[in-house]
């Protein structure tokens, strides 16, 4: 295992002895209620009411600040009296290291109510008791969610235990110019020979670019034809068996990429200019309502459309935390109650704004608000049906770390 995942381990580890050893020294009060919410959601609605939450995320995507600063931030005004502050994040890891150094220090009070966040910082946090909980399962809203599905209750294969609301869900896609590109390549060979074809027509952003990464994890699945192993603690033996076809099979794609795979887009942001300007015929995302949304705005050709790799491509669920000394945790859990509703999410669907997926069961709400999800309409999306069926889920994010670290190694400098 690579010095980075064991000097994470390493120091959460140590941060949970030290608080085992220390007690309430450094919390008093708050940390009492770190280990779960008793109150009942009244109580919290009633002390979260003319109180400031800060909303910690990744703050990147125009779409993702619209949808909080124009929709959320006024409704909970209107609706909780509730003041939100959106702390743009360019690493959610930054947020996970602030609070690692807050856990080591003893500070009891922090500046962080709610951060959204997922796979290897909500485990790397998790290992280092940084999370309040649990608290997720007993929001009302929390009815509508599927609590017994393996992508809501694990997190990226770690369990998550009520230490996170679901937030959303993402779906790898691939999308490419139809006028350019008559028969999208569907499989890693179909890739490999469609590059070698058009050379400098393909890329994919840089790990640990969240895109980039999902890119090398589906090629793990693709050369390997498995994704059962992976959902499994990490194991070096067998990931020393599987990782070289991984990197084999990028080394070979890299002389046919943009600019020879000289150099990579360093984000998905990136790699959309890259398409938009039609540098590349084929991009990403793991958003499935990017291609409508960006056709919508003119900024893509309207010859775009959306595909799946055979095989099914990989889909996560993103959550909101609450970190162990957030000094707002009812107010906290409102807002996440309220990100959670059924209005919230329909309003975060729409393909016009973010047109993130919903988190909820669908089934589970009433019939006339399960009418407002309504499918994707526009001919560069995919019907929902066919995402859900072709659903694989992610690897456990100590895979993920290694495979990351192993393409900068064996890819970037070789």
């Amino acid at each position: 295992m690579k010095l980075r995942v064991l000097m994470m381990v390493a120091l959460a580890a140590t941060l949970s002895m030290s608080v085992a050893a220390c007690g309430n020294a450094s919390g008093g009060a708050d940390d009492a209620g770190s280990q779960g919410e008793d109150r009942s959601f009244a109580e919290l609605e009633t002390e979260a009411r003319g109180t400031t939450v800060n909303l910690s995320l990744y703050g990147g995507d125009d779409a993702i600040n619209a949808y909080v600063d124009d929709y959320v931030t006024p409704e909970l005004k209107k609706r909780y009296g509730i003041a939100l502050e959106r702390t743009p994040l360019t690493d959610t890891a930054d947020a996970v290291n602030k609070l690692l150094n807050e856990k080591q220090v003893g500070k009891g009070k922090g500046t962080i109510d709610l951060v959204w966040i997922n796979g290897e910082n909500f485990a790397t946090g998790a290992e280092a008791d940084l999370w309040f909980g649990p608290w997720a399962e007993k929001l009302p809203n929390a009815k509508y969610v599927d609590w017994e599905s393996p992508s809501i209750n694990h997190d990226f294969g770690y369990p998550v235990e009520g230490r996170e609301a679901p937030w959303g869900k993402a779906q790898f896609v691939m999308i490419y110019d139809s006028e350019k590109v008559e028969d999208p390549p569907k499989s890693l060979d179909e890739l490999l020979d469609w590059t070698e074809e058009n050379p400098g027509h393909f890329t994919y952003p840089a790990p640990p670019d969240f895109t980039g990464n999902a890119f090398i994890e589906q090629v793990l699945y693709g050369v390997t034809g498995q994704v059962e192993p992976f959902q499994k603690s990490f194991d070096e033996k067998v990931f020393n068996q599987k990782s070289p076809e991984v990197y084999d099979f990028l080394n070979e794609l890299e002389s046919n990429l943009w600019r020879e795979g000289e150099t990579y887009p360093g984000s998905q942001a990136k790699l959309e200019e890259l398409y938009q300007n039609s540098e590349v015929y084929i991009s990403m995302s793991y958003n499935p309502q990017l291609a409508q949304r960006q056709v919508d705005k003119g900024l893509y050709p309207e010859s775009t459309r959306t595909y799946l790799l055979n095989g099914g491509t990989l889909n996560n669920t993103h959550y909101l935390a609450i970190p162990f000394n957030g000094p707002n945790k009812a107010g906290a859990q409102v807002v996440a109650n309220f990100l959670q509703s059924p209005e919230a999410q329909v309003e975060k669907q729409d393909p016009n704004g973010w047109g993130d997926l919903t988190t909820l069961d669908v089934d589970r709400l009433p019939k006339n608000i399960q009418k407002k999800f309504a499918e994707p309409e526009g001919e560069a999306t995919l019907s929902t049906r066919e995402l859900q069926e072709n659903r694989v889920p992610e690897a456990r994010s100590e895979w993920l770390l290694e495979l990351e670290d192993g393409w900068q190694e064996k890819v970037l400098k070789e």
